[in-house]
C-alpha cells in the first residue's frame, strides 16, 4: 500500500473554493490534518514526532518508596516504580477509557474501553521487560472510515527505562513489541464506497489495527519527583524535565481526582468519558471547557453493568440517543469555564459529550471543525 493511497483514501480532497478561515479555525484545521497526516507515517512505517499544544501539571497521584533517595540501582525501589506503573497503566484502560492518540500531545480521535488488563514483570539480567495482556473494545475516526468500532486483544511488551533528571526519576516504559493480531471490525461509517476503498488499496481493518498500534507504541512514563515518593503517571514518553499534560491544575483538594484531560470530538460524533464511580453519600464535581465551537451538550447516564450504551456506540453507525434516565444535561458553551456538583445515587457513570444532535439543545455547525473538551471531574464528600 503506497502512502499516496493511503492520503487519498484517510483525508479525502478538499474543495477548491476560495474561503476566509479565522487563526482560530486554521488551527484547528491544521490539528485536524496533522492527526491524520500521524496515521499515514503509522501505517507506512514512518516514525512520528509531532507536538501540538503542550501544556504541564503536577499532581502527585501516591507515595512510592517514601523516604529513599532516588536511586536506578536501588532494586526495590525499582520494583515499587514498576508495580505502581503497570497498576495505573491497567488502571487507565479499565476504568477511565484510554483515548486514543496517534503521537503524544495529538488530538484525540476515538477511545479504547478495555475489559480485561493482566500484566507480568520480568526482572531478569538477560531480559527485564513488562508484559501487559489486554482485551476490549473502542471507536475511532478517520476521514476515510468516518467512525471505526472495533474489538481488540493483544499482548504488549515495555522494557523499563530508568533516568534521573532535576532530582526527578523517570522511569520510561517503552514500548518493545505489540501484538493486536486479534482485532475484529465491529461497524464502521465508512464515507468512501467500497470500490473506491479496493482502488486506494485501504483495508478498514488494517487502519483500524494501525491505531491501536500507534496508541499502545507511545509507552507510558513514571515520575518520582522526589525522596517522599510523590509519583505521577502519564502516557507517552515524556521528556525528561516535563511533567503530565492537564488541561486543569489541581493544587489542593479533599476530593479525589478521577480524570483531569482533553478530548476532541469531530461533527456528528460523541465521546464517552467513564466509568465513573460514586458511593454512597458522594457526588461529583465536574468541569469543562470547550473551544472550537459555540456549544455542545453533555450528558451524565448510569453505565449500567453491561454498558450498553458504549456497546451500541461501537456497533451502530450515528450519534446514540439517550434512551435512559440521565442523570445530568447541560449545553456547554464556549464563553465561560462551566463547573457543577452532580448528586448522585451510587454507581457508575458516563460523562458523555455530544457534538452532534442526538439529545440536547445544540445541533453542530457546518463549518466541520471538532469541538475540543477540557473535562475535570472529581469526586468526594456531598455538599450539604
Amino acid at each position: 500500500m503506497t502512502r499516496a493511497r493511503l492520503q487519498a483514501a484517510l483525508l479525502g480532497t478538499m474543495g477548491r473554493r476560495s474561503v476566509y478561515i479565522s487563526p482560530a479555525a486554521m488551527h484547528l484545521r491544521l490539528r485536524y490534518f496533522v492527526t491524520q497526516t500521524c496515521l499515514l507515517a503509522a501505517l507506512g512505517g514512518f516514525s512520528t514526532s509531532c507536538r501540538i499544544d503542550p501544556g504541564a501539571g503536577k499532581a502527585a497521584v501516591a507515595v512510592v518508596g517514601a523516604g529513599i533517595v532516588n536511586d536506578p540501582g536501588n532494586k526495590s525501589l525499582r520494583f515499587d516504580i514498576l508495580r505502581f506503573g503497570m497498576a495505573e497503566f491497567c488502571r487507565e484502560l479499565l476504568q477511565n477509557g484510554t483515548p486514543l492518540r496517534l503521537a503524544d500531545d495529538q488530538p484525540v480521535i476515538g477511545r479504547f474501553f478495555a475489559d480485561s488488563c493482566q500484566t507480568k514483570t520480568i526482572d531478569e539480567v538477560a531480559r527485564n521487560s513488562v508484559l501487559v495482556q489486554f482485551g476490549g473494545k473502542g471507536y475511532a475516526w478517520t476521514v476515510g472510515t468516518g467512525r471505526m468500532g472495533f474489538r481488540a486483544q493483544g499482548l504488549l511488551e515495555l522494557a523499563p527505562d530508568f533516568r534521573l533528571a532535576d532530582d526527578a526519576l523517570y522511569v520510561y516504559f517503552r514500548p518493545v513489541h505489540v501484538d493486536t493480531s486479534d482485532f475484529g471490525l465491529l461497524m464502521t461509517e465508512s464515507s468512501l464506497t467500497e470500490a473506491v476503498m479496493d482502488v486506494a488499496g485501504v483495508s478498514e481493518i488494517e487502519v483500524g489495527r494501525a491505531i491501536i498500534d500507534a496508541q499502545l507504541g507511545r509507552g507510558f512514563t513514571v515520575i518520582r519527583y522526589d525522596a517522599d515518593g510523590h509519583t505521577d503517571f502519564g502516557l507517552g514518553l515524556i521528556a525528561a524535565g516535563e511533567l503530565p499534560f492537564r488541561p486543569f491544575t489541581v493544587v489542593s483538594s479533599p476530593r479525589r481526582t478521577l480524570a483531569n484531560g482533553r478530548t476532541e470530538i469531530f461533527r456528528e460524533q460523541q465521546d464517552y468519558l467513564g466509568r465513573l464511580h460514586v458511593e454512597a453519600g458522594e457526588s461529583l464535581t465536574v468541569t469543562l471547557a470547550i473551544d472550537g465551537t459555540k456549544a455542545i451538550d453533555v450528558a451524565l447516564v448510569e453505565a449500567g453493568p453491561d454498558a450498553a450504551l458504549v456497546q451500541r456506540y461501537v456497533t451502530q453507525r450515528g450519534a446514540a440517543a439517550l434512551d435512559q434516565d440521565v442523570a445530568f444535561s447541560a449545553q456547554i458553551s464556549g464563553a465561560a469555564p462551566f463547573k457543577s456538583e452532580l448528586k448522585v445515587a451510587a454507581g457508575d457513570y458516563f460523562l458523555v459529550f455530544d457534538h452532534a444532535a442526538a439529545f440536547g439543545e445544540t445541533a453542530p455547525g457546518s463549518d466541520g471543525l471538532p469541538a475540543r473538551v477540557d473535562y475535570l471531574v472529581q469526586v468526594g464528600r456531598a455538599s450539604p
